[in-house]
């Protein structure tokens, strides 16, 4: 398989250290090796013990799931390839003043029921990326390799096997119809792929099930994925996700970012850090406010939402040298201010100030990201905030997202 010129580019002048798999991305082995030696001795606190319970309860869940492949929805895009993945835009609805209800009207923050079917491959994605990195976890803490063959099956299905494989595009995500067969607002689905799944593979890697192979297969596989990131994008101009002003366009550089640095391309990561510049330039008030997502009717979420990936660019900025935890514009902006400002109303007693049309903040949501920044920045009270949050009234059945903010901070990112 032949990359395109920007890839072949980037690759000859800008990849800065060979890596296997098992270089962690985000994660750091070191602390995971303390937490998996503290389970296995009387040492562990019973929060500890319960974020791993819950680990091996989801990832047995996972276990039982038949591989997932975007072959298998009922759909096919307009490329006439279900290998290409498709996705419709959650928040558009049929016009209902129109007999055949086209072209589709935008209610913000109304999801369209449409949108999470089998039809489709945004559920899919969802459910073949969580369930990947929780067998891969499970794996790690447990050293059971029946996670690890499970996990590697996950992978080789979505990403290696001619049969089942999805094509490195998103051409035909978030599409609307009437309106457009794919949106680059679709590149936004795709941020599982790097987020959940690239340490995931890199836990995998370790097994004696993963081959030299896979190895190779899945670095070329995200080599063009990426190509079609930046290539894909540009041709978009002004209308592509890397010129987006909310977080659209934040999550579209935390996957380039990340991925550049799971290929080896620390020079375009260091790229992508030195641009997390710009978006705090453009997206943060000095009250630590987020304008472009107070605009929206889930201001709560948007803002906790925006502020994720750039804390995964942060991360990745410590590792390439440039420091973006600390950087302020001109207004006094910062991230540091949007996370303080979320602290601030951390209490569910205490009235948020902007739309919310959720019946709950759901803020344990932002605890992570209180750990992972009050330790870059040295905010004890930031650290203290997420490790005094409550998660005992959770489940995974119910309650996945808490469920894995109890994760990261007893299991992934803390050291005990």
């Amino acid at each position: 398989m032949t990359l395109r010129p920007i890839a072949l580019l980037i690759s000859a002048l800008a990849l800065s250290h060979q890596v296997q798999a098992a270089d962690f991305v985000f994660l750091n082995e070191d602390v995971l090796q303390q937490n998996r030696t503290i389970l296995q001795s009387k040492a562990a606190s019973d929060s500890m013990k319960q974020a791993y319970e819950r680990l091996l309860e989801e990832a047995d869940i996972a276990m039982q799931q038949a591989p997932f492949s975007v072959a298998e929805k009922g759909m096919t895009p307009p490329s006439g390839d279900k290998h290409d993945y498709m996705s419709i835009s959650p928040y558009w609805w049929p016009d209902e003043t129109k007999a055949d209800g086209l072209p589709w009207i935008r209610h913000d923050g109304k999801t369209n029921p449409a949108s999470k079917t089998t039809e489709t491959d945004s559920r899919r994605i969802g459910n073949f990326t969580r369930s990947t990195r929780a067998v891969a976890l499970a794996y790690y803490f447990s050293q059971d390799e029946a996670y690890a063959k499970k996990g590697i099956e996950f992978v080789r299905t979505w990403f290696l096997n001619e049969a089942t494989k999805m094509n490195p595009n998103v051409n035909y995500g978030q599409g609307v119809p009437g309106r457009a067969e794919g949106r680059r607002g679709g590149i936004i689905d795709t941020r599982t792929l790097a987020d959940r799944m690239l340490d995931a593979i890199a836990i995998l890697s370790q097994s004696k099930h993963w081959t030299e192979q896979d190895e190779q297969q899945i670095k070329q596989w995200y080599s063009e994925y990426l190509d079609w990131l930046i290539v894909d994008d540009l041709s978009g101009g002004p209308k592509g996700e890397a010129a987006a002003a909310n977080n659209h366009g934040t999550w579209y550089d935390f996957q380039v970012a990340s991925i550049a640095y799971f290929i080896g391309n620390d020079h375009l990561t260091k790229q992508m850090v030195q641009k997390g510049k710009m978006r705090v330039d453009t997206q943060f008030e000095a009250d630590g406010s987020q304008p472009h997502e107070i605009e929206r009717t889930r201001a709560y979420h948007y803002h906790y939402f925006s502020i994720v990936p750039l804390v995964g660019i942060a991360e990745l900025g410590e590792k390439v040298g440039v420091d973006l935890w600390n950087y302020e514009n001109d207004k006094g902006g910062s991230m540091a201010q949007g996370i303080q400002l979320m602290a601030n109303y951390h209490d569910p007693a205490v009235k948020w100030p902007y739309s919310q049309k959720d019946d709950r903040r759901r803020v344990e949501r932002m605890t992570s990201i209180y750990l992972k920044a009050g330790e870059s920045l040295n905010k004890p009270q930031w650290i203290k905030l997420a490790k005094d949050t409550d998660f005992s009234q959770f489940s995974v059945k119910k309650n996945l997202a808490e469920v894995w903010e109890q994760r990261d901070i007893e299991l992934l990112y803390h050291k005990q």
